[in-house]
């Protein structure tokens, strides 16, 4: 679904990802220069594994710099439209069959996926699943530990 080099993501996602990009370009990257400046006073550059830790270190924060950037201009907010079928941005609850266990998840993009905490990317096979039911249907939903069979109780 990521078309035209768009990130489809929720307006709380984007700001998450914004949140991020200000503590790594003030915060981390600061860190990170000062653990340079400290691991240059005293070392033989060649041989210094802190100095050289700490460089590999500000080149990974200033590639999750770059690709968060590069998200950020290129996000695409996404919300529910229709609150009877489910769509990216969609907030379901599920009642397991025939475990009787009711589990909530929201749709989201990629980047603001946590599935421990009941965010399930568009991509992932349990939201490949629900994409298109609503309310009251009874499906197979894909895990990974197999189908599920699984009833769609309430969709916003």
């Amino acid at each position: 679904m990521k078309q035209d080099n768009k990130f489809p993501m929720t307006q709380s996602g984007l700001e998450q990802l914004k949140k991020e990009l200000a503590d790594l370009e003030t915060t981390k990257r600061e860190q990170l220069h000062e653990r340079i400046k400290h691991a240059r006073t005293f070392c033989d550059f060649n041989e210094d594994s802190e100095y050289e830790a700490a460089l590999n270190e500000l080149a990974v924060v200033e590639e999750r710099i770059a690709k968060l950037e590069y998200m950020i201009q290129q996000a695409s907010i996404i919300k529910a439209t229709d609150n009877d079928i489910i769509e990216m941005g969609s907030t379901i609850s599920l009642y397991e069959l025939p475990n009787d266990n009711i589990e909530t998840y929201t749709i989201v993009g990629v980047e603001e996926a946590d599935p421990s905490n009941g965010h399930i990317s568009y991509q992932s096979p349990m939201a490949q699943s629900l994409l298109g039911a609503k309310s009251g249907d009874v499906i197979h939903a894909a895990t990974p530990s197999g189908s599920r069979r699984v009833k769609i109780v309430y969709v916003s």
